[in-house]
C-alpha cells in the first residue's frame, strides 16, 4: 500500500517511495501552509523508513519553519529514528515539546 498523508497530518502505508514522494511533500506544504498553531505529525501508519522519508520530513521542516510554525515529528518507528540519528538530523526532526 502507498504512503498517503491524511487531513490530520498523519502519514501511513508502507513507505513513501520516489513514486508517490512529491505529491506527499507538495500535499504537506499545502497543509502547513494553511494550519495555524504548531504541527504534529503522527507516523505511527508509516511501515517501513527510507531517506525518501527523511527528504518530505526535512522539506515540510523547512516550510513550517519558514512561516514561523512549530512541527513534531511523533510515534517514529526504530528503523526511522535510527535513519535521522545516522542523517544527523536528530535534533532538528526529533525534538520533543
Amino acid at each position: 500500500m502507498a504512503a498517503q498523508l491524511s487531513e490530520h497530518f498523519a502519514l501511513s502505508g508502507e513507505e513513501v517511495g520516489l513514486d508517490q514522494a512529491e505529491e506527499i511533500k507538495a500535499q504537506g506544504v499545502i497543509m502547513i501552509g494553511a494550519h495555524d498553531g504548531p504541527i504534529t505529525v503522527d507516523l505511527a501508519g508509516l511501515q517501513r523508513a527510507n531517506s525518501v522519508t527523511i527528504a518530505v520530513l526535512v522539506t515540510w521542516y523547512r516550510h513550517a519553519t519558514l512561516q514561523n510554525k512549530a512541527i513534531m515529528f511523533v510515534n517514529l518507528s526504530a528503523e526511522l529514528h535510527n535513519i535521522i540519528e545516522f542523517s544527523g538530523l536528530l535534533s532538528v526532526l526529533c525534538k520533543t515539546k
